[in-house]
């Protein structure tokens, strides 16, 4: 899939504010962050993503990141899934590494994301991209 195929099936992120899927694998990032916290507090979607179908989800982000040229992938799971972390870390290329967040609730915040796991603070007015990263739910 390319990223005209993405705009032209109207592709958006699934956390919520419907941001369209191409501009961000038309940007240019150096981190690309596949957001696997559960940002609902009685959903449980990205665990169950993961954990069944975790060879499509890391397809899924090799391909992103090879779409944007980003040359490290982070994974984001709540620490307290470790099984799933341990699982998910033996497949994961070398590029690709899985940063453990806390037990809490962002809301969605893929601000509060990057700074938790890059310590990168994206400025009032700004976008994820404007400091080096993007992140796809």
């Amino acid at each position: 899939m390319d990223i005209q195929k993405v705009k032209d099936l109207g592709i958006v992120g699934a956390g919520g504010g419907g941001f369209p899927t191409h501009i961000k694998l038309d940007s240019q990032p150096e981190i690309f962050i596949l957001n696997g916290v559960e940002c609902e507090p009685l959903l449980h979607k990205d665990k169950e993503l993961l954990i069944h179908h975790t060879d499509l989800v890391l397809k899924g982000l090799e391909k992103a990141m090879e779409l944007t040229g980003a040359k490290q992938g982070l994974i984001c799971i709540k620490a307290k899934y470790q099984n799933l972390i341990d699982s998910v870390a033996r497949k994961m290329p070398s590029h690709v590494r899985i940063e453990p967040v806390g037990d809490f609730y962002p809301a969605g915040d893929e601000i509060t994301l990057i700074y938790l796991t890059t310590g990168r603070i994206v400025q009032p007015g700004q976008i994820p991209i404007s400091v080096g990263c993007v992140v796809q739910n």
